[in-house]
């Protein structure tokens, strides 16, 4: 488990996490329409991609919910 962690954390984890404060701050500071159907397909799109980066790991690897090798590792 550490190992699978280890192969995707810097591929898959540390940039879903900086892309989430990036849309976090976009969201916060930037100035966009909003109401448009551009801005909301771009923002679904993205956010479904960092979800993605983050949790299919677990989706994918069902022994990543067994307690024990959580435990042991």
């Amino acid at each position: 488990m550490t190992m699978n962690y280890r192969m995707y954390s810097r591929s898959h984890f540390v940039k879903g996490m900086e892309l989430m404060v990036l849309l976090i701050c976009y969201r916060l500071y930037g100035k966009a329409t909003e109401d448009s159907v551009a801005y909301a397909l771009v923002m679904g799109s993205t956010w479904f991609l960092v979800g993605s980066w983050l949790f299919d790991q677990f989706f994918f690897n069902p022994s990543g919910f067994e307690w024990q090798k959580i435990v042991d590792d």
